[in-house]
């Protein structure tokens, strides 16, 4: 009798055992179709032609300039609609009067968008000993009314040149007191959670830029509602 009580007590362990490794392969087959189905269902993640697509989106550090009215300009400004971050001044004979141009075609290609997804076109000006406020709206506006420009100190401008990788060079003066600036092309499109999105790369075109950014918010607004 005390092998028939052993053989039993053996027999209901192994069952117990196997009992619980079914269990266990039901719970992780379920949880690999579960990671599958969320993988399957995820949207295919667009390829920029002139960018890069930033994913996950990347959280700008706290940034705080000063817009061309005079006011604050901060990270917090960024949040609750789309922008697209340029970087110049008003004195740059070539690259920035182009490409502020530029965006304006690019604007209005994307007139047919919801407003809410229609970016905001921010130029942060790289010189803001030449460049006040007065200044910095009539140039932005000449291309745009639409246009925002923002400056700050140097210190300011060099924590948010520094956090997006925006090479700044400022020249040295000659004999009549003017100085070159050299700076970055590309655009940065910022989300409405005021994070970084996309980086488009120059040289640009409207058609490009336009193109880039339907794709972008697209994308974006379908990882957020996926439904």
């Amino acid at each position: 009798m005390p092998g028939f009580y052993a053989a039993l007590w053996n027999n209901r362990r192994m069952s117990k055992r196997v009992n619980f490794l079914l269990a266990l392969l039901v719970v992780t087959s379920a949880t690999l179709a579960g990671w599958w189905l969320s993988q399957s269902s995820r949207p295919e993640a667009p390829q920029l032609t002139h960018g890069t697509l930033i994913e996950p989106a990347r959280v700008l550090a706290d940034f705080e300039l000063v817009d061309a009215a005079g006011g604050r300009f901060g990270s917090a400004d960024l949040k609750g609609g789309w922008h697209l971050l340029f970087f110049g001044f008003a004195s740059c004979p070539d690259v920035c009067p182009f490409t502020l141009a530029t965006l304006h075609e690019a604007s209005l290609a994307l007139d047919d968008l919801p407003t809410a997804k229609r970016p905001r076109v921010v130029m942060v000006s790289v010189d803001p000993e030449r460049d006040d406020p007065a200044r910095l709206t009539a140039y932005v506006s000449h291309f745009d009314p639409d246009f925002l420009g923002v400056s700050g100190t140097r210190e300011q401008l060099d924590r948010l040149t520094g956090d997006l990788g925006v090479p700044v060079l400022i020249g040295a003066p000659d004999q009549g007191g003017y100085y070159s600036v050299d700076h970055g092309a590309a655009l940065f499109l910022i989300d409405p959670r005021g994070q970084l999105r996309a980086i488009l790369s120059a040289p640009h075109e409207p058609a490009g830029i336009a193109d880039s950014v339907r794709a972008v918010v697209a994308f974006t607004t379908t990882m957020d509602d996926p439904a």
